[in-house]
């Protein structure tokens, strides 16, 4: 059977969730309030942030320029091709923001296509062949660079701004959606501008991905600190006497106010969002075309963050067992 702090556990994961204050807040307070009851110093204060994302030279793929002579150029008047390239100043593909760069290549691959039906001259039609397979291998790596180097994308998945709330502001089904879309935009026949543009705002304007990670690295890494405190701080405390059985209640009390129905709510979100996001994180980590250092980047929060943050919670919730074990005290009843 089950303890009755899992149960209790399990009962308050749905409470509270919409309380205004952040989970920050929610943690200093919970400390406090311990700290308060012990008649200790509190415990020093941790400043958690996001390790830094992958740099330029580490995610920049190395994309040759496939360049045009002045004289090829002219025998393309006849195709929408012609003005494609005069856009580019008789480059295929420059220096653009990496989504705009996208948007041009596929356009690029399709003007291609369509130019070898409108063409009759055979050493013309091996050239427009040969430009072809060019942009249509290095389409890949070019998406690549808008999964990598978009400001938006980077926004979203190493911003230190915010935490998860634990509520639909939170935004995991528009996340989910729009990491999902940016995923298969090379299986999509027609790919709209102002849509992947539209997507790539949404991750600018809600980074719940870089929200998430840093939310599971603050519990765990204020957790950690606590139970060590804790342990230090409880070890002379006794089960009885009018002192310490008020000690107690009021620890109890702490307890259940603040990491049962404020923090682990939070946290029980959190868990969701990890495992609706997961095969998308899954996804990519397993791309042959990103980068080493991005794919690393990814998983050291989808796999080693989120299980460090699972057993610092654990061994938190173990300490409490442990006391209340202890002292024979059942959490929630008077």
């Amino acid at each position: 059977m089950r303890d009755c702090l899992f149960i209790l556990l399990v009962m308050f994961t749905t409470v509270g969730c919409h309380n205004k204050q952040s989970l920050q807040s929610h943690i200093e307070e919970y400390q406090e309030r311990m700290a308060n009851v012990l008649d200790v110093a509190n415990q020093n204060s941790l400043k958690t942030s996001l390790p830094p994302y992958p740099s330029i030279k580490d995610l920049k793929q190395n994309l040759p320029v496939t360049t045009i002579k002045l004289f090829e150029f002219y025998t393309l008047k006849h195709c929408e091709l012609y003005s494609l390239v005069a856009e580019r100043n008789t480059s295929l593909g420059n220096l653009q923001l990496p989504s705009t760069r996208y948007i041009y290549e596929r356009h690029l691959i399709d003007a291609l296509n369509q130019c070898l039906i409108d063409t009759l001259e055979p050493k013309l039609q091996e050239k427009l062949t040969e430009w072809q397979q060019v942009k249509t291998e290095q389409l890949p790596l070019v998406w690549a660079d808008l999964m990598q180097l978009s400001s938006e994308t980077k926004y979203g998945f190493s911003t230190n701004v915010g935490l998860v709330e634990g509520n639909e502001r939170d935004g995991l089904s528009q996340i989910k959606e729009t990491l999902s879309y940016l995923l298969q935009l090379n299986q999509n026949e027609q790919v709209n501008s102002a849509a992947l543009e539209q997507h790539l705002q949404t991750l600018m304007n809600n980074p719940l991905p870089a929200k998430l990670w840093l939310s599971q690295r603050v519990l765990a890494d204020n957790l950690q600190h606590s139970t060590k405190w804790l342990l230090q701080n409880t070890q002379s405390l006794q089960c009885s006497g009018n002192a310490s059985n008020k000690k107690m209640e009021y620890l109890t009390n702490v307890f259940q106010q603040f990491f049962i129905e404020k923090i682990q709510p939070i946290a029980s979100q959190i868990n969701h969002y990890q495992y609706q996001l997961g095969p998308i994180f899954e996804n990519m980590t397993a791309n042959l075309y990103l980068s080493p250092s991005f794919k690393d980047y990814i998983k050291q929060f989808h796999q080693q963050g989120f299980e460090n943050y699972q057993a610092e919670m654990q061994q938190h919730i173990q300490f409490w067992q442990s006391l209340f074990k202890r002292c024979n005290i059942k959490p929630g009843q008077r």
